[in-house]
């Protein structure tokens, strides 16, 4: 057999160990970026609440100075009504005053309703910095166990790398560009194992005269797929 076809099995293992971790290294970061942007969604909805919060205030304070002028107006009209002088004339400030009243009814009750929401804006924010802070957290304790684990995982993927080096020393010259675009298309999955006479990456059914070169130790590529095959060890 092929001395190459013989190292390939094995040298597809490594290609796969070494793209697991690979890909270990590269998820830390990934998992850290998407916990940050979570962390600024959050910031950013606690931005708008508080936004939300001073336009509730400035309408809770509007309404309470129209309040209180209001009330003046109203003791001002009950001077104007103990002095009045005539039938007509405290017939024309009572029913002033009672609409003012009525009005103030209303405005006291939309106070009332400003002043909740401006609590439960209040509730919100405090609710919106707990997640925020939560998620601080828990990113740092991400970037911890990053942190732990890139150095085992770096040395893992030198080693793997150079165990991959001496496989490759082995491919023959004129298959080489065609093995590295595999690579570069494919990652580990660039070599593909024949089993119940079909390739595992394509499910291509591998023809008798191909099993009888395989079998023989002859290097060969799936019609369908391209990638290059070897026989599963039994």
């Amino acid at each position: 057999m092929d001395k190459t076809t013989s190292l390939l099995p094995d040298m597809h293992q490594v290609h796969q160990k070494l793209e697991a971790a690979r890909k270990k290294l590269d998820r830390g970061p990934r998992i850290i970026a998407t916990q940050e942007r979570l962390r600024d969604q959050k910031q950013e909805e606690r931005d708008s609440l508080k936004t939300k919060l001073i336009d509730l205030r400035k309408t809770a304070d509007g309404k309470s100075l129209q309040l209180k002028s209001n009330e003046a107006k109203i003791q001002d009209l009950q001077g104007k009504l103990n002095a009045s002088t005539t039938n007509k004339e405290y017939e024309i400030i009572s029913s002033q005053i009672a609409a003012d009243n009525m009005a103030n009814s209303v405005l006291e009750d939309e106070i009332l309703e400003a002043l909740e929401k401006v609590d439960q804006g209040l509730q919100a924010i405090a609710d919106a910095e707990e997640a925020i802070k939560t998620q601080e957290e828990l990113i740092k304790k991400t970037v911890t166990e990053v942190n732990a684990s890139k150095p085992g995982l770096e040395e893992q993927a030198a080693t793997l790398a150079a165990e991959l080096a001496v496989f490759e020393k082995e491919i023959p010259g004129t298959m080489m560009d065609h093995y590295r675009r595999l690579v570069g298309a494919h990652g580990a999955s660039c070599l593909t194992a024949v089993e119940n006479d079909a390739c595992t990456s394509c499910y291509a059914i591998v023809a008798p005269q191909e099993k009888v070169q395989l079998n023989m130790g002859k290097v060969m590529l799936c019609r369908s797929c391209g990638r290059i095959m070897y026989q599963q060890k039994s």
